[in-house]
């Protein structure tokens, strides 16, 4: 093709046809910027298409990662809320005569009180898009505002279970320590080392202290802290769950 156009130019030069060579050379240019804006076009509309379909699978991977986050949530609460009881459950036994604490398996309200939970959410998908710069790739600006109000709560959430943590840790349960059995308590865990105690700790004292009140009290406050997080994450994920359903718009 480059031979041919070049001896229509030969042969008009030749010919003394200087006006029409011209004319045939802007020609031959516009030809060329054309072929090469069509080239970009094809180029520019290929990788539309294939960010497009970069697009839909991460949001399809979304939307099973936060199914997935709904029945982890979901379980993390069962635990708070059993914990929660059990705690109300001691304190509402602050003040309580022998005979009514003999009524309770002290132990084993103890133990699920003490209950530990970890939440691990499937979030592979957010990181990866996040780290790797990709988070332009989504263009659903609802589905963008969305994650960054994930990544903002997940933040506040963790903070909570922290503060709980140390708190339970550093305070409740070293005041605990010369008052209740953990050997007796972790007989409701089947663990090979729990049985019952030879000491025999007494309870009752405990019960009469307000400062074990106060304790609970503020270990409540704690879990109730996480409890409202984890309400407000609730929602979110089902934002989200919509947001990038199939179809959705």
């Amino acid at each position: 093709m480059i031979k041919f156009f070049r001896k229509i130019r030969q042969k008009l030069l030749s010919e003394n046809k200087t006006g029409k060579y011209f004319k045939y050379a802007i020609g031959e240019i516009i030809l060329v910027m054309i072929g090469i804006l069509l080239a970009l076009q094809v180029n520019t509309w290929n990788n539309n298409r294939i960010e497009q379909n970069e697009e839909k699978e991460v949001i399809a991977k979304l939307h099973t990662d936060f199914q997935e986050n709904k029945k982890v949530l979901k379980d993390f609460l069962v635990e708070v809320n059993n914990q929660m009881n059990a705690q109300i459950t001691l304190m509402n036994l602050i003040g309580a005569s022998k005979e009514e604490l003999t009524k309770h398996n002290l132990d084993s309200i103890f133990y699920v009180s003490f209950g530990y939970s970890e939440i691990a959410f499937a979030d592979n998908t957010i990181k990866n898009i996040i780290q790797s710069g990709r988070l332009n790739l989504l263009k659903n600006e609802k589905i963008t505002d969305l994650l960054y109000k994930w990544n903002t709560l997940s933040e506040i959430r963790k903070t909570r279970v922290t503060k709980l943590d140390n708190w339970s840790n550093n305070e409740l349960i070293p005041y605990l320590l010369d008052k209740i059995s953990f050997k007796q308590m972790d007989m409701e865990s089947n663990y090979s080392w729990a049985g019952s105690s030879k000491v025999k700790p007494d309870y009752y004292p405990l019960f009469q202290e307000v400062k074990f009140e106060n304790y609970l009290d503020n270990n409540i406050w704690y879990y109730q802290q996480v409890k409202e997080r984890c309400l407000e994450t609730d929602k979110l994920i089902d934002e989200i769950i919509e947001a990038t359903r199939p179809n959705s718009k």
